[in-house]
């Protein structure tokens, strides 16, 4: 994934890694460390601007019940057209998701979201925290690239809630990230950097179902983890809720919950083997290929 340039001024003590959404890229550097940012709870004025975090000249440009939408000065116009698009969809797309959950929601809302650029993707300082910063797609204009980055980290935030097994620091907890975000804007993964799961079809096509990679940032382990949500839902029929609720440290154990079997990743592997052959490029531009 590619990974932001730090702010030469921040001055708080790095602790915890950041959690960041965004093209892969193979020789991205790891994660930088994490910020923290008291709970912002203070309604602030259209046109004020956040004044702390990484952007703190962002202006506000609207807010819903449980999101405040700032954008960065420097995207002009095209800014304010984003900000529009994110506030019109982020309430419909937060009910979905917290539905997935089963209801629960976040401990620090509203969200705060920084619509920036060139930032590579998107990011938060730790699973529970609600300040979003997520890029932007200008020429041509698409809010819903960044409504779909923004979804995609609250899934996280929505998991570290839960508690329940989806880490969002790990490849389980990034792959419901990125499925569900999908889910709401099938398009979006289709941009170039995005879709990791050609790339582990390409690859030697390690196990990452009985394991869980403590990295968030690996294609090949997010690759396993997207497409083997994907067969979940799409290839054996269990909905995102039953998904989301058989939560589990790793994604053979959300399969046993799911289904009472132990068995995981065989079954899985020679399905995509089948259709996939091993060593031919699966030329795959998406995460879901099924059902197959």
């Amino acid at each position: 994934m590619i990974e932001k340039k730090m702010n030469q001024t921040e001055t708080v003590p790095p602790t915890q890694p950041k959690r960041i959404f965004g093209p892969y890229r193979a020789d991205a550097a790891p994660a930088g460390p994490k910020r923290i940012f008291a709970p912002h709870r203070v309604v602030r004025r259209l046109g004020g601007t956040i004044g702390r975090g990484d952007f703190p000249n962002a202006v506000l440009q609207g807010s819903t019940p449980n999101f405040q939408v700032y954008v960065i000065p420097e995207l002009g116009a095209a800014g304010l057209a984003i900000a529009r698009g994110v506030l019109a969809a982020c309430e419909r797309d937060y009910n979905t998701i917290q539905g997935y959950f089963n209801g629960i929601a976040p401990d620090s809302l509203p969200f705060n979201v920084v619509i920036a650029q060139n930032v590579g993707g998107a990011y938060h300082y730790g699973c529970l925290a609600t300040d979003i910063y997520c890029d932007s797609q200008a020429s041509p204009l698409d809010p819903a690239f960044t409504g779909f980055l923004l979804m995609a980290e609250a899934v996280e935030v929505f998991s570290a809630k839960q508690n329940l097994g989806w880490n969002c620091g790990g490849g389980n907890g990034e792959g419901l990230s990125r499925v569900l975000a999908t889910a709401l804007y099938p398009a979006e993964i289709q941009k170039p950097g995005l879709a990791t799961a050609g790339i582990w079809l390409d690859g030697n096509r390690p196990n990452w179902v009985n394991r869980n990679a403590p990295t968030d940032q690996d294609a090949v382990v997010n690759g396993c983890a997207v497409l083997f949500l994907n067969y979940l839902r799409y290839q054996l029929g269990y909905s995102w809720n039953l998904i989301v609720g058989a939560a589990a440290p790793t994604l053979a154990k959300t399969y046993k919950k799911l289904t009472g079997k132990k068995t995981a990743f065989p079954p899985f592997k020679a399905l995509l083997d089948q259709h996939f052959p091993p060593g031919q490029p699966s030329n795959l531009m998406m995460d879901n290929p099924f059902p197959l």
